[in-house]
């Protein structure tokens, strides 16, 4: 009887410290004249993290094909290096196939709602360089902008709790075009609460995945033959 008791206490405390296990989400965006460079970062309790240099797409002249370059680099020190291809034709019935599971999909809403609103903003920073090479034009479209930023702002704090004072800076060169970007975004939350999201979705989704699967293939294929 002791040894089920201890095993109980066991399960117990790693399913506590599952639910109670920190999860933070780096992003960034940096773009300098024609380079991009887009990182994400997932860090568990502030100690394990694994970093994913997001994929810069080219393309595969040869066979049509968009090639993806994925780099990914985690805290034990090991570097994956990998190549994702797709023909445009496959990205696409991805993305329709996709939009359709979203369309199909109602009472979420909630789900999502109160899924966002558990995680908290730690930091914001957006910054922007712009330049048309036309003195009004590039004044006209930096306070086009400051409107844009405010707006996003507004609305990440009404979805997501805010815990920081966003930085966003729009410098507009007046002398010549430019386009510059720096993005960053810190976004932290428990990984209980991702828990219990997927499980609320998987419980609203009972009964209807082979349906909804079978609709979103039949309307794909009206779609094609129109």
């Amino acid at each position: 009887m002791g040894w089920l008791i201890g095993i109980l206490s066991i399960l117990i405390i790693l399913v506590g410290v599952v639910v109670i296990t920190p999860v933070t989400l780096s992003f960034q965006f940096i773009q300098k004249k024609t380079n991009q460079d887009l990182y994400l970062k997932i860090t568990l309790w502030h100690v394990f993290y694994k970093t994913f240099e997001l994929p810069v797409v080219s393309f595969e002249e040869e066979t049509g094909s968009l090639v993806m370059k994925e780099k990914s680099k985690a805290s034990t020190g090991k570097i994956e290096e990998k190549d994702i291809k797709e023909t445009p034709e496959e990205f696409q019935e991805q993305v329709e196939s996709l939009w359709l599971w979203i369309r199909h999909i109602t009472g979420l809403r909630p789900i999502l709602h109160s899924f966002l609103n558990k995680w908290k903003v730690k930091d914001f920073y957006w910054k922007s360089k712009i330049g048309t090479g036309d003195a009004a034009w590039t004044g006209l479209l930096s306070g086009s902008l400051w409107s844009v930023k405010h707006i996003a702002v507004g609305l990440m704090s009404a979805v997501l709790q805010l815990r920081c004072d966003p930085q966003i800076d729009i410098v507009p060169d007046f002398q010549k075009t430019a386009l510059d970007v720096e993005f960053s975004c810190m976004v932290t939350t428990r990984l209980g609460h991702a828990i219990i999201a997927g499980i609320r979705v998987i419980k609203h989704l009972k009964g209807n995945m082979f349906s909804l699967w079978k609709k979103s293939k039949e309307e794909l294929r009206r779609e094609e033959a129109s």
